[in-house]
Parts: C-alpha cells; sequence; structure tokens
C-alpha cells in the first residue's frame, strides 16, 4: 500500500483480480472473495480482516464476519471479512468452468473455452486512465455513459483497467464509447483483453515444464504454505500463523501494525488538508510519527478455542483422501485446493471439532462426492459451524446440487434428518442444522436460500448480560469474550449524555446499539442484511429495550433522509463496517451532518479503511461540505489471537463547530 489515498480506495474497492487482469468473480473459488486473497477459510471469515471476500455493499453483516476471518480458518484459505462471512457473497462461485481431468490439464485458458460461461471472454483493457483514477470514479463514469460494467480491475501503476461485462453485446458497446473518450483530459483507449490464466492450472503447469512436480517448493507469498514442512505446521501457519509465539510477542507485533497504519494516516491527512498541517506535526512529534495517541492494545480475555464460527471447505487432503473437511493449505492463486482436517487448530472449539469429526463420518459412507473447485465437478462444497458458550451449535451444510432432480436432492436431506435425528450424529448437541442447495451462479443470480432440517431457526448468546439471536447469515463478532471488551470501549470513547441518539452504522444484529440504548435517548442502527435486521429487532424486544430502531437497506441509501430527520439532536455516531469500509456517499453524509461532532470508528482491516479515515479528514469541499474530522486517539483491540490481525477503534471529533 502506497501513502496516496486515492491508490488506497482503489485498492480496497476494486475486486481481487490477478496481476494479469483477472477478474475475481471467475478465478476465485467460492470461498476466496473478496479483494482477495488473503485467503483464509471460511471458517475463518469472520477472524480475517484481511481476508478475500468481495466488495459489497457497506453494512453487509455477512461481508463483516468475512472480514475478521483470517484467524479461523488458513489465512490462505479463503476467509470473510468483518466478522460474518462474506466469502461465498462475493460471487464467482461457479462462474468458471476448467477442463482438468482432459489433454487440458496443463492449459490455464482452457476454462474460457470449453464452452462454459464466464465474463473472462467479455472482457476489455482500458488504457490512459487519468492517474490516480479510482474504483467507484471510474464504474460511476461508465454508467454515466450508458454502460454496464460487472466486475473492474484498476491498476493504477500503469493507469490502465480491466472490465468485465456479461455479454458481448454490452462489450461491444464500451469499446465504441470508451475508445478517444475524454476524461480528466485523458483520451482513454479500449481494446479486447484475453481471460487471464487459471492460477491452479497455470502453477502446476509450471510445475510440470519445470521438472519438479510435485515435490518442488513454492515459492511463499505471505503466508503460503511450505511444502517441506509437516501438514500438522503447514495448517497452523495457514490459519493461525502465530500460534508458535507468545502472546506478549503477538500483542507487539499487532501494535506495531497499527502504529505503521496510524503514521501513514498522519501523512495522508497532512496531504490532503493543508489546514491540519500544523496540528499534523504536532501530533507528529508527541506520538512517535502517529497522527494521535495510540492507547495500549487491549488483550483478548481467551487466548484458544474462541472462535464461534467456522467454515470448512470439503476436498482433497494431501493424502489424497477425497471428502475431506477442513481448511485448505492455500490459496487457489497459489495452486493449492489440499484440504485437511482442522483438529489441531488452537482457536477452534472442542464443539466445531467435534461436529467436523461427525459430518467426516457422514461424508465418508455418503454417495456424493465432494466439490472440485477447479473442475466445478462434485456435490459436497462447505460446511459452517456457529457455536454459542451455552453449548448451542449451529451447522449450515452447503451442497452444490449440479444437475440432480429433486426428489435426489430431497432424499440427502433426509439422510441428513436421520442421521443427525436418530443415527450416529444424535449425540453431537447440534440444536440447528440448514441445507444449501447451492447451485452454479450466473451474474445476477441471487444466493440460495438456506433450508432448515432440524431444530431451531437460530441460536442465542449471551453478551453483557444480555441475550442476542443470530440467524445463518448474520453477523456477529468471533469472539463472544473479546467483543465484550470491545464495545465496553467503544462505549467509553462515545462520550454520549442521556440525551444522545447514538447512529450505529453497518449494526449487523444491533449488539452494540442495544449494547448502550439504556444509556442514551435513542439507538437507531442501519444494516443492510435483512436477516440480522430481523435478529436486531427481536434482541430489542428479548432485552427489554424500548428505544432502539433498527433500518435496513444501503447505508449510503439511507443515511441522506434519516440524518435530516436527525438534524438538531445530540448525535454521536459509531460505524463498524465490514472491511473494505464505508462507502463514500456515507462519508459525505456523515460529514455534512452538523450536529454530529464525535464518531468512534470500529475497523476490523485498519489498512483497508484508509480511505475512509482520509476522506473524513479532508477540507470543506463540494463533496464534503461539513467541517472535517480529525482522529483523537486510537486503541487496538485483539479479537484474533494467534493471527496477525485485530480490531482497531478510533475516536474522531470536529475540528470545529459548523
Amino acid at each position: 500500500m502506497t501513502d496516496t489515498p486515492t491508490m488506497e480506495r482503489t485498492e480496497l474497492q476494486s475486486e481481487t483480480v490477478s496481476n494479469e487482469g483477472a477478474i475475481p468473480e471467475d478465478l476465485t473459488s467460492p470461498q476466496r472473495n473478496q479483494e482477495e486473497e488473503e485467503n483464509t477459510n471460511k471458517a475463518n471469515v469472520c477472524d480475517n480482516p484481511n481476508s478475500p471476500n468481495d466488495v459489497k455493499s457497506v453494512g453487509t453483516c455477512k461481508e463483516k464476519e468475512d472480514t475478521e476471518n483470517d484467524v479461523t480458518t488458513n489465512e490462505s484459505a479463503s476467509v470473510s471479512c468483518h466478522g460474518d462471512q462474506v466469502p461465498e457473497k462475493e460471487g464467482g462461485d461457479g462462474e468458471r468452468s476448467s477442463a482438468a481431468g482432459t489433454s487440458d490439464d496443463l492449459d490455464p485458458y482452457a476454462y474460457a473455452k470449453d464452452g462454459k460461461y464466464t465474463t473472462e471472454n467479455f472482457k476489455i483493457e482500458v488504457r490512459n486512465l487519468p492517474r490516480y483514477a479510482g474504483f467507484s470514479q471510474f464504474k460511476k463514469r461508465m454508467v454515466n455513459q450508458g454502460l454496464t460494467p460487472h466486475k473492474v480491475k484498476i491498476i493504477q501503476r500503469d493507469n490502465i483497467a480491466f472490465v468485465a461485462f456479461r455479454c458481448e453485446e454490452d462489450r461491444q458497446k464500451a469499446l465504441e464509447v470508451l475508445n478517444s473518450h475524454v476524461w480528466k483530459g485523458c483520451s482513454l483507449s479500449a481494446s479486447k483483453s484475453n481471460p487471464a490464466a487459471d492460477p491452479l492450472v497455470k502453477k502446476r503447469k509450471e510445475r510440470e515444464e519445470s521438472g519438479a512436480g510435485s515435490s518442488q517448493k513454492r515459492a511463499r507469498g505471505n503466508d503460503e504454505d511450505d511444502e517441506d514442512l509437516p501438514v500438522k505446521d503447514r495448517l497452523l501457519l495457514a490459519v493461525t500463523p502465530l500460534w508458535n509465539v507468545p502472546y506478549e510477542e503477538q500483542l507487539k507485533q499487532k501494535t506495531e501494525s497499527q502504529k505503521v497504519v496510524l503514521g501513514k494516516l498522519s501523512r495522508a491527512i497532512e496531504n490532503v488538508n493543508p489546514g491540519l498541517g500544523s496540528w499534523v506535526v504536532q501530533q507528529r512529534k508527541q506520538y512517535d510519527n502517529m497522527c494521535c495517541k495510540l492507547e495500549d492494545i487491549t488483550p483478548s480475555p481467551i487466548l484458544n478455542n474462541y472462535r464461534n464460527k467456522n467454515e470448512f471447505n470439503v476436498g482433497i487432503s494431501p493424502e489424497g483422501k477425497e471428502k475431506t473437511i477442513g481448511f485448505r493449505l492455500g490459496r487457489y492463486r497459489g495452486g493449492s485446493c489440499t484440504v485437511v482436517n482442522p483438529y489441531d487448530c488452537p482457536n477452534l472449539p472442542e464443539t466445531a471439532k467435534d461436529m467436523v469429526r461427525i459430518f467426516q463420518t457422514y461424508l465418508e459412507q455418503s454417495t456424493r462426492s465432494g466439490y472440485d473447485t477447479e473442475k466445478h465437478q462434485g456435490h459436497w462444497k462447505q460446511v459452517t459451524v456457529r457455536t454459542t458458550q451455552g453449548s448451542e451449535v449451529m451447522a449450515m451444510l452447503q451442497f452444490n446440487v449440479q444437475d440432480l432432480p429433486e426428489e435426489e436432492i430431497d432424499k440427502e436431506k433426509h439422510l441428513l434428518l436421520d442421521y443427525f435425528s436418530t443415527g450416529p450424529g444424535k449425540d453431537c448437541g447440534i440444536t440447528s442444522l440448514f441445507f444449501q442447495a447451492h447451485k452454479q451462479r450466473r451474474p445476477g443470480d441471487e444466493e440460495a436460500s438456506y433450508q432448515l432440517i432440524l431444530g431451531k431457526e437460530f441460536i442465542q448468546e449471551k453478551l453483557l448480560g444480555m441475550t442476542f439471536r443470530i440467524s445463518p447469515d448474520a453477523f456477529f463478532q468471533v469472539n463472544t469474550l473479546a467483543a465484550e471488551v470491545l464495545y465496553c470501549t467503544v462505549a467509553d470513547w462515545c462520550d454520549f449524555t442521556e440525551n444522545s441518539t447514538v447512529l450505529d452504522v453497518c449494526c449487523g444484529t444491533g449488539t452494540i446499539g442495544l449494547t448502550l440504548a439504556k444509556h442514551v435517548k435513542k439507538v437507531i442502527g442501519v444494516e443492510l442484511c435483512h436477516q440480522a435486521v430481523e435478529d436486531a429487532k427481536v434482541n430489542a424486544s428479548v432485552n427489554g429495550i424500548q428505544n432502539a430502531e433498527f433500518l435496513c437497506g444501503k447505508a449510503e441509501d439511507i443515511l441522506p433522509d434519516l440524518v435530516r430527520r436527525l438534524h438538531g439532536t445530540e448525535l454521536v455516531a459509531v460505524v463498524d463496517p465490514p472491511r473494505a469500509g464505508l462507502h463514500t456517499r456515507v462519508i459525505s453524509v456523515l460529514r455534512k451532518c452538523s450536529n454530529l461532532t464525535k464518531l468512534v470508528y470500529v475497523s476490523c482491516n485498519s489498512q483497508s479503511a484508509m480511505p475512509n479515515f482520509i476522506d473524513l479528514c479532508r477540507p470543506t469541499s463540494n463533496k464534503y461540505k461539513g467541517a472535517a474530522f480529525r482522529p483523537v486517539r486510537a486503541v487496538p483491540v485483539d479479537l484474533f489471537p494467534h493471527t496477525r490481525h485485530s480490531e482497531l477503534i478510533i475516536q474522531f471529533e470536529r475540528t470545529q463547530a459548523t
């Protein structure tokens, strides 16, 4: 990441693509979405702020969990962002289909030639973009010209972009419109672009051509697996890379990481807002080149067995055993789809491991095969397990139906019901069992819904003496005990009074707002995930809270009218967005709200949220009409022991009354 604000925004809002211009949706497996490739398994999606998930609209509960998920699964596996899994929603789940198993086994482009749908076949390359052109700006520019881009990847260092469309007609229109189109003084050029290479097949081909075969040692990226290590060590390095580092040292590393972020922010503020220049200089002198004071990191009250949401892949083990449930040892783009049982992972609770063992037994007797992410064949794909401190267990089984008739799918559901109600799985303690009939999706298709097979439609968790209902897709922090510490800090930093109205942006199931409700006049939560909003409403009722209101929709769509309605009230904002941060329109609305003088930002990935931090501090302009905010203090909170991730809370205050 550079210090340039625009570049950071591009990285976080563009979708994951290979260096060759691949559009993420087409080249990543369903579990890896987001920008990605940070990878961790869906199981880890929740703890991994840097995990790969598609960049979605602000406030998605699912996105949140995914973001924090590095922790729980491999960092090299797919993961989501904010605490909820965002990975599958990232799209691209079954778009690409390679021709593995034929003479095309070593052809990285076979997937684009086999006649199956992929937007990689409708891609263009656009050159001579204005310097620092951002993802949102470019996409908006294309839409205003009547174009319908499906996936966009900007490579700012070269001032080029790759854009995929849904069909050839849309691509041809884009070529006509964008060629010689003048934008900010730059005359654009557009041409057809070839599909990107399938990273898994490409890696296989490189190994074959080098003569090294499968024994060749992979080049390690950040945390890619080293084939010379025992499988157990590779798994631990992928899921919990700091597993063998003393906890005090882990905290030091996380603190240093956040210091770097606050140092970058100080330089960025100085660049974009000269009016704060003297203030920034003073802050940097006082706080070791940072823009504000960084409080001592708050450790997690629990170091092991803390993850309450884990997503497991079904794949082939290193020994060749099919239908193995666990975490991937590496990323698809790194040439690995190998899956290892998660039993040695220290951050998983025993109840989750028990569910894996039980379902592993079921798979071994099942006549249905595991899902092959390369060939897009097979059925059993993923198992998500959510657990509570009160021993409730929810399992969500993802099954790719392929071309099975409905009666065969129903038969599989009945087999599951028998297994977990009267068979070997009856004593596993499962309280909610869901089945998701997953299908190959095309652009615009919605994710398949969960079908309840056994038990309740939700689980319940205790947090700060309150009871919270959690539905399958709803966001809930993956480390409950550490979340209590996080929310107490947020409450302390809000500086509210009994007359305050708290605006809880990206509220999930309402945890932050509801824990504050008894101290303030009113709480208003905004959340994109409908299921989470319904949970939040129930949670308010169950806990006897009557001064909380929850609204469903994109924050950028809801906030303008809401802020006008709240004009004149004593307003405090708490934002806890997915990894990618808030939409720029949300920042613009918050800036314009003159009665909002304090804002507490909770970030699960402070690097990705940097554009938000910068926009809050920009000088007044047509886009940002209110007075600038400035960071007053920050504190890391460790929700993900044994990983490199931590939450960062930053308190912002207005520079002046507006």
